[in-house]
């Protein structure tokens, strides 16, 4: 029963009929069918038909035609179109929702119903929202954490080979299942890591300035395929922080990075919070971090967006711990050592000095 409301669900999704509440509601449900999503992904990638021009016009010609002949037929005011009634527009609109549907439908035997004997590599996907935090289980039995604004993709029959590999991007914490056989692989725009069985966190959003791994326990190896392929094994309680290049040469080489460091991470007394991992545990915390970097945490973490005016409110520092606060009350706590006033316009912060 679950599948066919999801079903349901992501033909409205797709079809742009569904309210606010059934899209939580479908992404509740996905939640726990994660390979229900690479459905939702092919339906949603196909091209709308009735955001092509060419393919109106011909809808329209098409209609028109069928009218003439149906005139020659029925008597003219038993017509379905009369010349003063709704416009061709319209009715190619109407048209345009009945191809979508009866192609969700044949996604759906496709899919659903009647496997390929030889399908192409599936893929599904795993999304978080900003604002939201999700946990989710692959078919291996690894237990993922993801952290807002996060997607991440795997092969929904990676137990089937010799190889179990994810790609992320955003940030998301891993409790690998250990399998010596077959090695794990995550992916980002920035490194490559290859672990047997750990537990380690990862923070790779292609927006920010810096890609971070950091491993709890276990061993991993990360590469670094930038121009010259180089590899770095990490021993527990150890983070790897890659420098991105700017932007004008990553247009050349996409994984290009500035430089890297190795530092060790330290928990914080007497609780023990490990900052890098603390997020899992519902923690924002900042440490010694300026505005700008603190900005991009909270739209993640709040699902807003944020506005800083001038280049010295940017850099101004915090350091701070919380969980369970609220947006307003996160500011509040940042205004205690720095002055600046703030403007809230929907989900939209407006801060200034």
């Amino acid at each position: 029963m679950e599948q066919e409301r999801i079903w349901l669900l992501m033909g409205r999704k797709v079809s742009g009929e569904a309210t606010m509440a059934e899209l939580r509601e479908l992404e509740e449900l996905l939640q726990k069918d994660p390979d229900m999503r690479y459905k939702l992904a092919v339906l949603s990638n196909w091209p709308s038909a009735a955001d092509n021009m060419e393919w109106a016009a011909k809808t329209a010609a098409a209609l028109e035609k069928h009218l003439l002949k149906m005139g020659s037929v029925f008597p003219r005011e038993e017509l379905p179109v009369k010349k003063g009634g709704r416009s061709i527009l319209k009715i190619v609109s109407v048209l345009s929702l009945l191809v979508l549907a009866l192609g969700s439908y044949c996604a759906y035997l496709l899919l659903h119903k009647y496997p390929s004997a030889s399908p192409a590599a599936a893929v599904a996907a795993i999304f978080t929202r900003d604002g939201s935090r999700s946990r989710a289980q692959l078919p291996d039995g690894t237990a993922v954490w993801l952290n807002g604004g996060s997607r991440l993709t795997y092969d929904p029959e990676m137990n089937n080979l010799d190889v179990r590999e994810v790609t992320l991007e955003g940030e998301a914490f891993f409790d690998i299942e250990k399998n010596a056989t077959k090695p794990f692989y995550i992916h980002t725009a920035k490194m490559d890591i290859r672990v047997l069985g750990t537990s380690f966190n990862v923070k790779a959003y292609t927006q920010d300035k810096i890609t971070e791994a950091t491993l709890i326990s276990g061993a991993v190896e990360v590469t670094l395929n930038d121009g010259e392929e180089r590899n770095i094994k990490l021993l527990p309680n150890q983070k790897i922080i890659l420098q991105h290049a700017k932007e004008s040469r990553q247009l050349v080489q996409p994984k290009l990075i500035e430089g890297y460091k190795v530092t060790t991470i330290h928990g914080n007394q007497p609780d023990s919070l490990v900052m890098e991992t603390a997020w899992c545990d519902n923690y924002l915390v900042f440490d010694n971090e300026n505005f700008e970097t603190i900005a991009s945490k909270m739209e993640r973490w709040y699902g807003i967006k944020m506005h800083l005016d001038g280049y010295k409110l940017k850099n101004y520092h915090f350091t701070g711990t919380f969980k369970n606060e609220s947006f307003a009350e996160v500011l509040e706590a940042l205004k205690v050592t720095t002055s600046f006033r703030c403007r809230i316009v929907s989900n939209e912060v407006f801060i200034t000095q």
